[in-house]
């Protein structure tokens, strides 16, 4: 089973289900024991949770970097860091530029996974 780590993590603390791998390039640092699957022999089963905000292309780019400045200012902020890090996820942040990256590297990616497992819409 695939399960999101801050879904995962409680059953794992409990003693009640025993991870094998973790599909991020590193190890997470609330569960150093727990290899990569990269370090399990699947260098290529690298998939991580990400969300981020995403305005409309109109949307004028000082407005988009007011927005980001202050996402990034609450992403800094003690508690906020400290939750998202409590439930095994990364903090991110950072450039517009840097998420815009992500998502484009993304849809390429799991195109190919849609293609190659037939997945077809419903």
């Amino acid at each position: 089973m695939f399960e999101l780590t801050y879904a995962a993590l409680p059953s794992v603390k409990a003693g009640r289900v025993r991870p094998l791998a973790v599909t991020t390039v590193a190890r997470l640092p609330m569960l150093q024991e727990v290899p990569t699957f990269a370090e399990s022999g699947y260098p290529s089963l690298v998939a991580s949770n990400w969300q981020g905000v995403i305005a409309p292309r109109a949307m004028p780019r000082e407005m988009v970097f007011a927005l980001n400045a202050t996402l990034n200012r609450v992403l800094a902020i003690p508690e906020v860091r400290d939750s998202i890090l409590a439930q095994g996820n990364e903090v991110g942040g950072g450039a517009p530029e840097v998420f815009t990256d992500l998502v484009r590297a993304e849809i390429p990616r799991w195109a190919e996974v849609v293609k190659t497992a037939g997945i077809k819409p419903e």
